[in-house]
């Protein structure tokens, strides 16, 4: 788990990870050089867990790669620090690795979540397909307007992978799924299952405790499309993914286009869009009505980015304000939706102790089940 000055979310989520039904484990905190005392909770409330220490900031892929390295079990597991997960969320992950095919990699069940007042309110449980060729699960990865059914937080990862393979330390963004995208290429394959639950939060801050603004996303997201388009240029088998890689590069041209840090990645993603095939811009992300996309084809065609920027400052100024996506998160309904609030309520408002106790109930309810 990596972390960096967010001591309190760290908190709620070391308390899911300890309240795990799975007891056969071992917990590895890399603190990335922080500054508002995780290092002395962490002490007082967390004796047991190892924690590893960055004395600079390095930023989260490093920080999974210290983590890795002082790891000692069979299989690992990464845990974001705002994030939370169901009691049973990694022994069900194990016993669905343990039973799926060689070579597999078991996608489990994740759901977001934001606390607004006192209030739990949730998203829909999302997975992936239990059996999908592996061009189609990189297409997923490399879409950058496509669904989201696979996240790191999802699998449980065998430790013989990281012998050859590490987190990409240039990426600050997309490099979960620059990981799963090259742990497919060594020979693995991801397969969907519906087990275990990943309670992702929806926040103002940003997704991951080093992320940096959003100049620096946008240039990880060109190293990440650069990358790919590198890594499968000789891999005929993966050629389906050429739509989506288009899509990636103009969208990092668009992005980057109008911000002096990016100026020197755009002669590299010109030359990759057209060695994928690409021959005359476009908008993206592609708007579906097809007037709409038409004009903004054409101007992007005539005038270029800067006519394309103005006319999406123009189209921005007189779009009336919409719902955020936290406004979409609903409250509990289903009964299995009240229990995955209860869950969440427990760690946000309980303490370490408490969720000892949580752990020992939820451990003997799957005895009894058993």
């Amino acid at each position: 788990m990596p972390t960096r000055n967010r001591a309190s979310l760290l908190r709620r989520a070391l308390m899911g990870v300890q309240a795990q039904t799975l007891w056969d484990k071992e917990i590895v905190v890399v603190d990335d050089a922080s500054t508002d005392g995780t290092l002395a909770m962490l002490a007082s409330e967390f004796p047991r867990v190892k924690v590893v220490r960055h004395r600079f900031s390095r930023g989260p892929s490093a920080a999974r790669n210290t983590g890795v390295a002082a790891a000692t079990g069979d299989w690992i597991f990464f845990h974001d620090d705002d994030d939370l997960m169901h009691p049973s969320h990694i022994a069900d992950l194990l016993a669905a690795t343990l039973d799926a095919p060689p070579n597999s990699l078991v996608a489990g069940r994740s759901r977001d979540f934001a606390i607004v007042g006192d209030e739990v309110v949730l998203g829909a449980p999302v997975w992936t397909a239990a059996e999908r060729s592996d061009t189609d699960t990189l297409v997923q990865f490399l879409d950058p307007n496509g669904p989201r059914t696979v996240t790191h937080t999802t699998i449980l990862w065998p430790r013989p992978l990281f012998d050859t393979a590490r987190w990409d330390e240039a990426l600050g963004f997309y490099e979960d799924f620059d990981l799963c995208g090259r742990a497919i290429l060594s020979g693995l394959h991801v397969r969907g299952r519906e087990v275990g639950m990943y309670y992702i939060r929806v926040h103002a801050g940003p997704r991951l405790s080093s992320a940096g603004d959003d100049t620096a996303q946008l240039v990880s997201s060109a190293r990440y499309w650069l990358k790919w388009a590198a890594l499968l240029h000789h891999r005929p088998e993966h050629r389906a993914c050429a739509q989506v890689l288009r899509d990636g590069l103009m969208d990092c041209r668009i992005r980057l286009s109008n911000r002096p840090a990016g100026q020197a990645y755009m002669p590299q993603l010109e030359a990759a869009f057209r060695q994928w095939g690409g021959d005359r811009l476009y908008v993206t992300p592609r708007p579906r009505n097809p007037l709409k996309r038409a004009i903004g084809n054409a101007v992007v065609d005539i005038g270029g980015f800067p006519a394309l920027h103005r006319l999406l400052g123009l189209v921005d100024s007189l779009r009336r304000e919409g719902k955020s996506y936290l406004d979409t998160l609903q409250a509990p309904a289903a009964a299995a939706d009240r229990q995955d609030a209860t869950h969440i309520r427990r760690y946000e408002a309980g303490s370490p102790a408490q969720a000892a106790v949580g752990r020992t109930r939820a451990t003997m309810a799957s005895r009894a089940r058993r």
